[in-house]
């Protein structure tokens, strides 16, 4: 089973109406459309095609993975899925921007309005719906809490044995994470951290869930990131944003969003990327990174694995040696990558701000008490570029996406 691209009708028609009439994209848009993104061999890092990375990919995520096509159709069974909780609202922050003493304005799109109230759901449901197509039964993962859940969800949707391996430090910060992933029929198997200090705790558990894989016949490893069959997915965002704000005939000059693996990112910006591309429009994009683990600002260009055991295929892309210590900072802590984001940045597209988590708690809290909008830790770094950027601004439309934060109460209240 592979993925189509989306026909010009398609692409003409693509958007559907939910049942209260708003519009839901029927399409993905594909960044790696516009610039080369080769997948490099663990071992030789010779370039390699899909029927080399067809051996660690499920069929249909290799085929999407290499794909150049710029619109994805998105399939029936995932639209259905979709429209149970798209568009998620984009809301109007007035009292945040008085908060700020602005006179930007301000547009927020809630993604804590997914089921699992967080965007990593858009990406579950078309990988899951995937892996069932080529017949897979059983998917191994790492995650921080959050990417868990959502795989768990989709997989149980689809039939799909999934299993978890969660960092000890997620788990000891996020205690909610491990019951909810086994409460939707995960199985979690929780990585001791490693003596010294933590290069990347994602690619800890990545490897713990990449030796289960090589030993467990029939079941695939899932990276939640950096890969374009992850990061595909997250166009929706974006293009629901730019669909909400056109109805008050409003276009962003700003957009915002936090870099990890860059998912999230490109997920809000990957619309206006492209309209910067092909209608040389002057929006700025702003990457918020923690000062932690600052991927964009200080990391370097060349071939980056998203794990020690030479099963993944390699990146061209940003990578640094290691975290700087600091507080715990999720989803934030990756230190790979998506080579899109590389790419734009490198070709000066992409405006890097670097908070500490002080600051981004700090601005999360602002949120909380300006609009009563509780969002997720990685969230806080978005509401402190936001900030940043409506200080340093004058009368813009600033836009950004954020998970909920209901299940990090404990870092902020």
């Amino acid at each position: 089973m592979t993925l189509e691209p989306a026909s010009p009708k398609q692409i003409l028609n693509s958007h559907v109406a939910d049942s209260a009439g708003m519009l839901v994209p029927r399409i993905y848009h594909n960044l790696k459309a516009y610039h080369q993104s080769d997948l490099f061999d663990p071992l030789t890092e010779h370039k390699v095609g899909i029927e080399n990375i067809s051996a660690v990919f499920p069929k249909s995520l290799a085929s999407l993975e290499l794909s150049k096509e710029p619109y994805i159709d998105i399939p029936e069974q995932v639209l259905d899925l979709y429209l149970t909780y798209r568009p998620t609202p984009l809301l109007r922050m007035k009292n945040l921007e008085k908060a700020v003493n602005t006179n930007c304005e301000i547009y927020i799109k809630d993604e804590g309005a997914a089921p699992t109230g967080n965007h990593k759901t858009n990406s579950a449901y078309l990988i899951a719906y995937l892996c069932n197509k080529d017949g897979v039964k059983a998917l191994a993962t790492e995650t921080t809490g959050n990417w868990g859940i959502a795989m768990a969800m989709a997989g149980k949707e689809f039939g799909i044995e999934v299993v978890c391996f969660l960092d000890e430090e997620s788990h000891i910060k996020r205690p909610d994470r491990k019951p909810a992933m086994e409460k939707l029929g995960a199985k979690v198997i929780v990585v001791e951290s490693q003596n010294g200090r933590v290069k990347d705790p994602l690619m800890s558990a990545a490897d713990a869930a990449i030796d289960f894989t090589r030993e467990s016949e029939g079941t695939f490893y899932i990276f939640g990131s950096v890969y374009n069959y992850f990061v595909l997915p997250q166009s929706i965002v974006g293009l629901e944003i730019k669909n909400q704000l056109a109805q008050f005939d409003k276009y962003p000059d700003i957009v915002v969003g936090t870099c990890g693996g860059g998912a999230s990112l490109l997920g809000t910006a990957t619309a206006f990327m492209v309209d910067i591309i092909n209608e040389n429009r002057s929006t700025k994009i702003v990457s918020a990174e923690a000062a932690t683990c600052p991927i964009l600002s200080e990391g370097k260009l060349g071939l980056y694995s998203i794990d020690t055991r030479q099963y993944y295929p390699r990146l061209n892309t940003y990578g640094i040696d290691e975290l700087k210590e600091g507080d715990y900072i999720g989803g934030l802590s990756s230190t790979v990558l998506a080579s899109s984001v590389a790419y734009f940045h490198s070709k000066g597209m992409l405006e890097v701000n670097q908070f500490t988590s002080v600051e981004a708690k700090n601005a999360a809290e602002l949120l909380y008490r300006s609009e009563g909008l509780l969002i997720a830790l990685e969230s806080g770094f978005t509401l402190a570029a936001i900030i940043n950027q409506a200080q340093e601004n004058d009368n813009k439309v600033i836009v950004a996406n954020v998970s909920s934060g209901k299940g990090d109460k404990q870092f902020y209240r």
